[in-house]
Formats: C-alpha cells, structure tokens, sequence
C-alpha cells in the first residue's frame, strides 16, 4: 500500500465564522478529492527535492449567488493534452490503486482512495446537480487550480426532468 511518510502544509483562507447550507457528503467528497489530488501531486513532485514542498492552498470565497473554493498547488500541473481525460471515468494518474483485500487486511492504516478514477468526474457532477460546476485550470511545468463553484442551495432547485 502506498504511504508517503509527510505532505505537503495545507494553508487556508477566507472567513473562519463562514456558514452555508450544502449536502455535507457531498461537499466532504469534493473538497477531499481536490485536497487529496494536490497533495499526491505537489507530494510526488517534491519527493526528492531538498527543499519543503510548497503548500497547497485552500481560498474559500463567499459571493452573494455561489461560494467558490479554489485549491492551487505547484504539483507540476496537467499537460494540455491530458484535460479532457481528466473527466473521463477510471482515469487515473496515481501510480497504483489498493486493493480491497489490502484494505480489509489493514484496518489499522490509512485508506488510501487514490487510482479508481471516479473523483473528479463524480465531483464535478455533484456540484452541477446542484447548479454549481468544477473547473481545472493547469499550467504544465507548475501547478493546478480548481475551482469549486457551489450554488447556495436555498436559490437553486435541482434539475428534474
């Protein structure tokens, strides 16, 4: 099983006493996976480098239609060619996937959800239930951003056929 031993500081911004209704699962799931993704990149990137890796950060902005959450890292970033499969299910880029037999063997350990390409893709379509969106900017050779839009859900209906 994959275990990095450290990673990277996580530094967050935006107003501590912020409050707002979402689904928490979901909102847990999408910021997890965002988190999760910068980390192993910036972690990778940075493994044999004398330097500390750089920390990712985590800006919460409150607008007066959506929050956005936007998670930047310097992991090395995505090639062009590469986006669009980024959405695509049961793409992965993590070097390895555990197995189930791994897991149930180690309970004691950390469960590592990395290699089943579902994330992004599942993230992305939570926030676009709810009328919000995901968006991932990458500059090759330095890092990524993602953008979490998030409707407030007392103005948004869900979208019913």
């Amino acid at each position: 099983m994959r275990e990095y031993g450290a990673a990277p500081d996580v530094s967050i911004y935006g107003d501590p006493s912020f409050a707002f209704a979402y689904v928490p699962s979901h909102l847990h799931h999408m910021v997890f996976e965002l988190v999760k993704n910068s980390l192993r990149a910036v972690q990778d990137r940075f493994e044999d480098a004398d330097d500390e890796p750089p920390p990712i950060r985590l800006v919460v902005a409150e607008g007066g239609e959506d929050v956005t959450i936007k998670v930047s890292d310097e992991g090395g970033g995505i090639p062009r060619s590469g986006l669009a499969s980024i959405w695509t299910y049961l793409y992965s880029t993590a070097k390895s996937r555990v197995q189930v037999e791994e897991l149930q063997d180690d309970t004691d350990g950390p469960a590592v959800l990395a290699g089943y390409g579902y994330g992004l893709p599942v993230s992305r379509l939570y926030a676009r239930y709810f009328g919000g969106d995901l968006q991932i900017i990458s500059m090759e050779g330095y890092g990524t951003d993602a953008y979490l839009h998030l409707n407030r859900l007392g103005n948004v209906q869900e979208p019913l056929p």
